[in-house]
This record gives structure tokens, C-alpha cells and sequence, in this order.
């Protein structure tokens, strides 16, 4: 394992200061230890505003403005040679941490430490000047960062080349493209020989080629021995690239540990708080039809018969239905769907063609589909429900429920059929093999 946490009460001999570089730090290359980070929130909008602040202050008052902590407590260490992703929501603090390992900013409280040259790549275009050539920036940007003349110019035509602007290398960069800054930032960062690379959203303004050329090189970092971190919102990339993940949620360490259990667990929030938003949004149902049957309520349940908006990959899913009859229908069909929001697409349909349903329903009553352990890939799901004629001629009722479930990525594993990566929502069962020299 490339991460480990770390606890509360042990405190290094090597370094005093709150954050610094430490060179007897055994297999580790970075090392948060109870780390805080605060800023204010505003500020004064007048001189008396201070003035009254200083004598609250004075007299013991709890004054001033209001603190936000973007990290509280955060502890973890990072061996040589590991190659860590950091995945969360905006504001969750992950850039705080890439800053403060870089020195952008400092710890309110705890210390990092660091084995080794730290080269960053977190604002876009950080570190060039409009109005000179590539050339030009690609030696002042590696002075900001640091790196040696010398190194510069030993690996300058590498640099250009990786950047993909060797048509432009004489142009201002002022000319260039997002995606041009991004390439050329990531280049000089590439070939400046750190020890640690930390790489920040920098890479989604690239174009596929680019990024799969990035995300190689830096895992020839860490086959050479040297360290990255990686922040991302492209779970692909993590995947592709980092042995551990920390997710991290206002601040805290929410999870650590493999790429693959944490970034389960990670869906499995997001999709979760996903389908929450969409429960508190459509308590209105969305629904159509001429109305002479009705859908009056619907559950989702288990396999026990308990209400549920959270299932198990592969897990049973009952759909229990009741509804009224405005008027006499002869011979409707009720059928259920499981819809994928994020696709846009119907997975599933159920029919009630062989149930027992009644010639002629003039009265309440209730359907309910049971789905057998339907292979639905972990992800956010809908329940659509319809009641029409015999040979769906006629639409009595259309109901699109607010109700969302969430397929769980917890127990995924390879037996299941999923692949990382790919965006097949059903998985069906298969069978490939491979003869050489077939004709």
C-alpha cells in the first residue's frame, strides 16, 4: 500500500516547523500530520469595524469574522513512489492540500512534511507571461518552479515536442489555446526530473491524446520511483493511474485506501446524495394519460418486502403498485420500466400480457413486478410505470416517479461483468475465445 493514515500522537523528530522538507523520512515522500486550514470569511468594511474587534479582543470578546475551515484535521502519509488520486466535491479540499504542499499557502495548525523537489501543476497557465514566446516562458516558468537552467536546457526539445508546439514555440503565449497552456505547464513540470508531482484538474482542458500521453508519463514516474498525486473529477484517470484514493468531504478524510473500494464508495455517495436531489425536486409527479385508471401509490421494495432506495448489484428489485379505476377499462396492460437518468435511455420493460389480469377492471387493485437480480451497473436509476390498452392502443396513465433508487457500487467485483471504464449499463453474460491462426 502507497497510503497509509496516520495517527494523531505521532510527531517525527526531524522537522520544528509547521511545514517543511525533511530528508530522514524513511518510505515516505509526503506526510499531513492533524493539518487545519482556516480563512475568514469577508471582511471589515470600516475602520470602526476593526477598531470595535480590537477592544472585544481585548477585553477576552469572541469578535471578528466568521472562519471556514476548507480542512480540519487531516492526517495522512503518501510512501515513495506512490501514486495517489484525490477525487470529492468542489470545495471538498483538495486543492487546499496540493497548496499546501506546495507552499502556495500554510497550515493553520499541524504540519506537512515533504521528502524530496516538490513540482506542481494547479492553476491553469501559473507561471507564464503573455507577452513572451513559449521559449521564453517554458525557462521562466521552470525558474519559478525551481528547476535548473541546465535541466531546462537538456530537456527543451523534449519539452516542446511533448507539449505538442513546436509550430508556436517562437509565438507569445498569449496566443495560445487553453489546452496549448495546459500542455506546455504539464511539459516543463514533466521533464524538470521531480521527486514529487502533484497535478491538479489541470489535464481536463487537453484533448484525449494529450491526456493519455500525461497520464503515461506519470506512471512512468512511479515506475521509476518518484511520487504523484493526482486531483481529478475523471474517475477514469484515477483509475488508470493511482494504486489509493482519499476522498475527502468538507474538509475531512471521508475514505482511504484502493483506488477501486474507495471510488465504490465514492459513487455510491454521490449517486446517493444524487437521488436525494431528485426525491426533494419532483414531489410533483410527472405523469400523462386520459385517466380512466390511475396509479394512487408505488413502493420500491426487497426481496423481505422492506422499502428500500438503495440495492445491492445483482439484488432483486420489487416494484409494488396500486391504483384506481375512474371508469370500466376492458383489457389494459400495465407495464413497469427502469429508466437511467444519466443515459437517457430505457433499460428494462415489464408487461402484465401474462399475468392475471381481468377482461374488464372496473375497480382498485395492485401489480407489483419483481426485477430478478437484475445486472444494472452501479449508477442512479428510474421507475416509469404505464397503464394502456390491449395492444398499447390508448394511454390511461403515464407515471415517471421522483421515486430514484441507486444500484450500489460496494460489491462490485470481476465476476459481476463490469469493466471500469466502460459505459454499458446491463451486463449479458458472455463467452470469448481466441484461436490463433484461424482461418
Amino acid at each position: 500500500m502507497s497510503l497509509r493514515s496516520v495517527g494523531k500522537r505521532r510527531r517525527p523528530p526531524q522537522s520544528k516547523d509547521a511545514l517543511g522538507v525533511c530528508a530522514s523520512m524513511g518510505d515516505f515522500a509526503i506526510r499531513f500530520e492533524n493539518v487545519s486550514k482556516s480563512y475568514r470569511i469577508g471582511r471589515p468594511r470600516a475602520f470602526t469595524t476593526a477598531f470595535t474587534n480590537m477592544v472585544g479582543k481585548m477585553r477576552g470578546q469572541e469578535t471578528g469574522r466568521a472562519q471556514h475551515y476548507a480542512l480540519s484535521d487531516v492526517s495522512f502519509e503518501i510512501e515513495k513512489g506512490g501514486s495517489v488520486g484525490m477525487v470529492g466535491a468542489n470545495g471538498a479540499g483538495k486543492t487546499t492540500i496540493l497548496k499546501l504542499r506546495s507552499r502556495v499557502t500554510w497550515p493553520t495548525s499541524g504540519r506537512v512534511l515533504v521528502a524530496g523537489r516538490v513540482i506542481s501543476l494547479i492553476e491553469l497557465g501559473a507561471g507564464f507571461h503573455p507577452e513572451l514566446t513559449g521559449e521564453e516562458n517554458i525557462y521562466l516558468h521552470g525558474a519559478i518552479l525551481g528547476i535548473p537552467k541546465s535541466v531546462l536546457a537538456r530537456s527543451f526539445d523534449n519539452v516542446v515536442e511533448f507539449a505538442g508546439i513546436q509550430k508556436f514555440v517562437d509565438t507569445p503565449v498569449k496566443w495560445y489555446s487553453s489546452g496549448m497552456y495546459a500542455r506546455l505547464g504539464f511539459s516543463v513540470a514533466a521533464f524538470s526530473e521531480p521527486d514529487v508531482l502533484l497535478v491538479d484538474e489541470v489535464l481536463a482542458v487537453g484533448d484525449t491524446a494529450f491526456q493519455r500521453r500525461a497520464i503515461d508519463k506519470m506512471r512512468e514516474f512511479v515506475t521509476t520511483g518518484r511520487t504523484v498525486v493526482l486531483v481529478s473529477h475523471d474517475l477514469a484517470n484515477v483509475r488508470g493511474l493511482c494504486r489509493d484514493v482519499i476522498w475527502l468531504d468538507r474538509g475531512q478524510i471521508k475514505a482511504q485506501g484502493d483506488t477501486e473500494e474507495v471510488i465504490a464508495q465514492y459513487l455510491d455517495h454521490v449517486n446517493e446524495h444524487a437521488a436525494a436531489e431528485v426525491r426533494a425536486r419532483d414531489r410533483t409527479e410527472m405523469r400523462g394519460g386520459s385517466g380512466e385508471l390511475r396509479y394512487t401509490a408505488v413502493d420500491l421494495l426487497d426481496d423481505q418486502g422492506n422499502k428500500r432506495q438503495v440495492f445491492s448489484l445483482g439484488e432483486p428489485i420489487r416494484v409494488r403498485a396500486r391504483y384506481e379505476a375512474l371508469q370500466a377499462v376492458d383489457r389494459p396492460l400495465f407495464r413497469v420500466a427502469i429508466t437511467s437518468p444519466t443515459h437517457g435511455v430505457t433499460v428494462c420493460i415489464a408487461d402484465s400480457q401474462s399475468a392475471d389480469v381481468p377482461a374488464r377492471v372496473d375497480e382498485s387493485g395492485e401489480i407489483e413486478c419483481r426485477f430478478k437480480a437484475l445486472p444494472l451497473r452501479p449508477g442512479q436509476y428510474s421507475v416509469q410505470l404505464y397503464i394502456t390498452g390491449s395492444e398499447i392502443a390508448g394511454l390511461y396513465d403515464a407515471l415517471t416517479l421522483g421515486e430514484t433508487f441507486v444500484v450500489s457500487a460496494s460489491n462490485v467485483s470481476a465476476e459481476h461483468g463490469f469493466a471500469a471504464g466502460q459505459s454499458d449499463l446491463v451486463h449479458i453474460p458472455f463467452e470469448l475465445t481466441h484461436r490463433t491462426g484461424a482461418q
